[in-house]
C-alpha cells in the first residue's frame, strides 16, 4: 500500500501543462489562456465550441439547456470535456477557478459513460464532504433529470435509519459520497464496482486520493 501511495502521489506532482509540447494532463483556464486542442499521446482531442460537438444524448442536450440554461461549453468545458467522453479514455486532472464549469465536467462525464440499461454503479464520484457530496448529487439530478439515470448519495446519515448491513445493495448507476461511508458500503459488500467505467475525484487533494487507495481494491 505504501507503494502504492507514492506512486500515486509521485504521478500526482509530476503532471504539468506546458502549451507547447500540447500534452496537457493538468488543465488551467488563466484569463489569457488559448487553448485550442490537446493531445494525449498521438491521440488528438479537439475543443468543443458547442455542446453539440459532444455527440451527447437528446436526453443530456435537453437537460443542458432546459434545466441547466447553458448556451455553449465554458473554456475549461470546451478543453476537458471531449477530453472524458471520447476514447481512447485518460485519466486527467483539470484545474481552473471556482464557477469556471469544473462540475458540469465531471457531472457530464459520468452520465455520458452511464448505459442506463444496466442497472449497476457505473460512475463513482468521492468527495471530501457530505456538502459537496450532497450540491454535486443535485447538479447531476438537474442535469440528468430527461436520461432516466439513478443515483445515490453515500454520506453518514444516507441510510435513512437502517444499518449498514442490512440495507439493500446500490444498484444506482452513478454514486456520490465521502470516502468513509462509501468504504462501509463496501465492507458490507452493499456497493459493487465491477461495472465502474469512470471514477471522480471532486477537489483531489492527497489526503483524499491515499484515503481512496485504501478504499478502492
Amino acid at each position: 500500500m505504501e507503494i502504492e501511495e507514492a506512486n500515486a502521489v509521485s504521478e500526482l506532482n509530476s503532471l504539468s501543462i506546458k502549451d507547447e509540447e500540447k500534452h496537457e494532463s493538468i488543465l488551467d483556464e488563466p484569463e489569457d489562456s488559448n487553448i485550442k486542442a490537446v493531445t494525449s499521446g498521438d491521440t488528438p482531442y479537439t475543443s468543443a465550441s458547442r455542446f453539440e460537438d459532444l455527440n451527447l444524448s437528446p436526453e443530456l442536450m435537453k437537460g443542458l439547456y432546459v434545466e441547466m440554461k447553458f448556451e455553449k461549453p465554458s473554456k475549461i468545458q470546451a478543453i476537458s470535456l471531449p477530453m472524458i467522453i471520447t476514447p481512447p479514455h485518460k485519466h486527467l486532472i483539470a484545474q481552473a477557478h471556482n464557477g469556471s464549469g469544473k462540475t458540469t465536467c465531471f457531472v457530464l462525464g459520468m452520465l455520458s459513460c452511464v448505459d442506463p440499461s444496466l442497472r449497476q454503479p457505473q460512475a463513482l464520484c468521492i468527495c471530501p464532504t457530505r456538502e459537496l457530496a450532497n450540491q454535486n448529487m443535485e447538479v447531476l439530478q438537474k442535469m440528468g433529470k430527461f436520461t432516466g439515470i439513478t443515483a445515490e448519495v453515500a454520506v453518514p446519515e444516507s441510510n435513512q435509519g437502517v444499518t449498514t448491513a442490512r440495507r439493500a445493495p446500490v444498484s444506482a448507476q452513478v454514486v456520490i459520497g465521502t470516502p468513509g461511508t462509501l468504504k462501509k458500503w463496501m465492507t458490507f459488500k452493499k456497493l459493487g464496482l465491477n461495472h465502474l467505467k469512470i471514477l471522480v475525484f471532486d477537489e483531489a487533494a492527497i489526503g483524499l486520493l491515499r484515503m481512496a487507495l485504501e478504499m478502492i481494491p
